[in-house]
């Protein structure tokens, strides 16, 4: 089995990660695993790195179907944010301005507060200068729904797998919407009944 990371299909945003090698290069490492025997070849792109827009998240999940159809089913694409926090002690973190971070939290009781968070979004530790904390957890969202429909259309999941993971994201999705509102619209000392009334 192979995995490697290439963080995204766009070669800048890459580049901006430190990985310096080209599409061309990475299509010929997987072909070359596959004519050799490989049996799964894992590759996982991520959401919320230096450079990447909200429209790279989405020509990322494009370059996911030009693979899946390049390759056959060995090939397993996977897409997820950097969460939920930006390690302290990293570059990204210790010249968090310099590669274009802004990080929320600093202190170990920001990061226990933040972990008490209701929802991941409200507990991730950074955005970048190119998308927001909403922009990412968006992202994130509907990239995951069309990569399922990619595995779906080229035979990868199960029509059960298929509909389970596009039912949870659905009420993922909806949930995140009543959290932000009750974060932004209901008075504190009313918010832990109001998320309560969610939990189930």
């Amino acid at each position: 089995n192979f995995e490697i990371s290439p963080e995204s299909h766009d070669e800048t945003v890459r580049r901006a990660s430190g990985k310096l090698y080209s599409n061309h290069d990475l299509e010929a490492s997987i072909t070359a695993a596959l004519t050799y025997g490989c049996e799964k070849f894992d590759i996982f792109f991520m959401i919320g790195v230096p450079r990447q827009t909200c429209q790279s998240v989405m020509e990322t999940i494009d370059y996911c179907d030009y693979l899946m159809q390049k390759y056959d089913r060995r090939l397993n694409a996977f897409i997820s944010p950097l969460a939920p926090f930006v390690d302290p002690g990293s570059i990204a973190y210790e010249e968090s301005e310099k590669v274009g971070y802004r990080i929320f939290y600093r202190t170990l009781e920001e990061y226990r507060t933040a972990l008490l968070a209701p929802s991941w979004k409200h507990t991730l530790s950074y955005e970048t200068q190119w998308m927001s904390r909403d922009e990412i957890a968006a992202s994130t969202y509907e990239a995951a729904l069309r990569l399922n429909r990619l595995k779906r259309k080229y035979g990868r999941i199960s029509a059960e797998v298929f509909q389970d993971v596009e039912g949870r994201i659905m009420i993922a999705v909806e949930l995140i919407k009543k959290i932000d509102e009750i974060m932004e619209k209901v008075p504190a000392s009313e918010q832990r009944n109001a998320l309560l009334a969610l939990k189930k």
